[in-house]
């Protein structure tokens, strides 16, 4: 009788182990909806905090404090809402569609504005509204005078286009690398 041979054992495979993938951070433009929902929702916070500090004669500093403020309360509830970290990169986008969309409405008021002084009445009107605050009419004309010419227009387009652009950027810059550090 012959033994049959021994069964030979199946060969040993080693396999490197792939380390596990990363999470792709999120990317922030204007298709992410939730992205864009929060950017309105801050924009227009900001805006409506320009309004109070124009109305309570606030210092002009918290102009710049709340607009850098918004970009990063926007990272905030974002991360908050989604639960994904950003990059400072990402977090100076979101900011900026802060800025944006604050801008716009800026824009769109600015220019009902522009249309309304065109309106003898409204120019008459806003000068005894200036004249029970105390507030010199030098400086209502000047800023009528600016406003009906398009150098004037463009020069106030453009600071508030740096404004709430630049500051909510980079405070959603700053909000990302703040809030990441968990």
């Amino acid at each position: 009788m012959e033994q049959e041979p021994a069964p030979t054992p199946p060969p040993i495979v080693i396999t490197a182990i792939a380390p596990a993938p990363q999470p792709e951070l999120p990317i922030i433009n204007f298709h992410n909806g939730t992205a864009v929902r929060i950017a309105l929702g801050m924009g227009a916070l900001a805006f409506m905090c320009l309004v109070v500090v124009g109305q309570l004669a606030l210092p002009e500093a918290l102009i710049f404090v709340w607009l850098a403020a918004a970009g990063f309360l926007a990272v905030y509830l974002y991360r908050r809402r989604t639960g994904q970290r950003l990059s400072m990169l990402n977090g100076a986008r979101l900011g900026w569609i802060s800025g944006i969309f604050g801008f716009v409405i800026v824009t769109i008021l600015l220019t009902m504005f522009v249309v309304a002084l065109s309106e003898p009445s409204v120019v008459t009107a806003l000068r005894e509204q200036i004249k029970t605050r105390g507030i010199p009419e030098a400086n209502l004309d000047q800023m009528i005078d600016a406003l009906h010419s398009p150098a004037g227009i463009t020069s106030a387009l453009g600071l508030f286009f740096l404004l709430f652009t630049v500051l909510p950027a980079f405070g959603g810059a700053l909000g990302a690398k703040l809030l990441d550090r968990d």
